[in-house]
């Protein structure tokens, strides 16, 4: 087997966070960081060789890998083998080289990105190739079947698809249907992701806001919650026009929407969403750097926002002066491909 190379960027939530467990719509985008997978045939069992996050790890499993009692970081390989073999995938002898510049546990959809790339190598290196969607629910079942990951559709999907993504969700029962449809942008949108120092309480703001969702009308909780959660939905509806028809000022107005909501509904309401760096990183963006939108992306709290910017100077010069308020920033231009 030839070597064979497939990367997977991280993603953000661009609006409409949370609709894909509580219904609603969300608009998610590509970030420019990523995980590499290079593959190469082994004679035995399956390698891998990790550089994640700085750190090098190495592992190796049985080609009939069927148990997954693994912990830390390289669990999701032998999770995704044993899963892979029950699907009746004969799986073999590989070799996989891995890199990474994609911060985990930030609200990159760093996990979904490292399982998705495993999953393709594998079966890409057993003969056949599996189309987005396919792997984005094998991705889906490795984390939230086998691993227990708190997580939906949402991640693999929008990782998976590589692009912009605007995805519909809608109740039935226990379940959640998704209709996701991939957008073109009809111009260049001038992106800005950043993380604040210390991950989010990502677990605890989850468990909070399922509570709240789950409470009867007229709990005061329950109600500012699924009040905010329509304006979400309504933001990205809005969000996924604005991307399509090339109107940044629009794409703005809809971030600017989703924060204030967050602001005035969720803010205060319980200490693990209560984000003050993120309150004043998205005020400082808007008035002294120029951001036509800035908001929250992902769970919540102090965790990872997102700002837009009218062209590429503005939004490179706020990348750096994020950096040097103490925050990871990137510039991640979204366009046509």
């Amino acid at each position: 087997m030839a070597s064979v190379v497939v990367r997977y960027p991280g993603r953000a939530c661009l609006l409409g966070e949370h609709c894909d467990w509580a219904g609603g719509a969300s608009l998610t985008v590509p970030v420019p960081m990523g995980i590499e997978f290079r593959s190469e045939a082994a004679t035995q069992q399956i390698h891998i060789h990790t550089d994640l996050d700085g750190e090098l790890l190495e592992g190796s499993w049985d080609i009939e890998e069927t148990t997954h009692a693994h912990k830390g970081p390289l669990r999701f390989v032998p999770a995704a083998i044993a899963h892979l073999v029950g699907h009746g995938f004969a799986l073999t002898p590989t070799r996989l080289w891995v890199r990474s510049d994609l911060p985990s546990g930030r609200g990159f959809s760093s996990s979904a990105a490292f399982t998705l790339g495993i999953l393709d190598s594998l079966t890409r290196a057993a003969g056949q190739t599996l189309s987005p969607s396919d792997l984005a629910e094998h991705a889906y079942a490795v984390e939230h079947d086998i691993l227990g990951v708190e997580c939906g559709m949402l991640d693999p999907t929008a990782c998976a698809a590589g692009e912009p993504a605007f995805m519909q969700w809608t109740p039935r029962g226990d379940q959640i249907d998704m209709d996701v449809r991939r957008i073109q942008p009809g111009g260049c949108f001038h992106l800005v992701v950043g993380i604040f120092g210390r991950p989010r309480e990502t677990r605890r703001i989850l468990q909070t806001l399922s509570t709240w969702n789950a409470s009867p009308l007229g709990d005061a909780d329950g109600d500012a919650l699924r009040g905010a959660l329509r304006t979400f939905a309504s933001a990205a509806e809005q969000g996924a026009w604005a991307l399509g028809n090339g109107d940044p000022v629009s794409l703005g107005a809809a971030m600017n929407t989703a924060q204030q909501a967050y602001e005035e509904a969720l803010f205060d309401r319980d200490p693990v969403l209560n984000a003050p760096a993120l309150r004043r990183t998205c005020s400082h963006a808007r008035e002294a750097m120029g951001a036509i939108g800035a908001k929250f992306s992902g769970a919540g709290g102090d965790g990872s926002f997102v700002a837009l910017f009218m062209n590429e100077t503005e939004a490179r010069s706020a990348a750096i002066e994020l950096e040097d308020m103490g925050l990871r920033a990137w510039y991640a231009p979204v366009e046509a491909k």
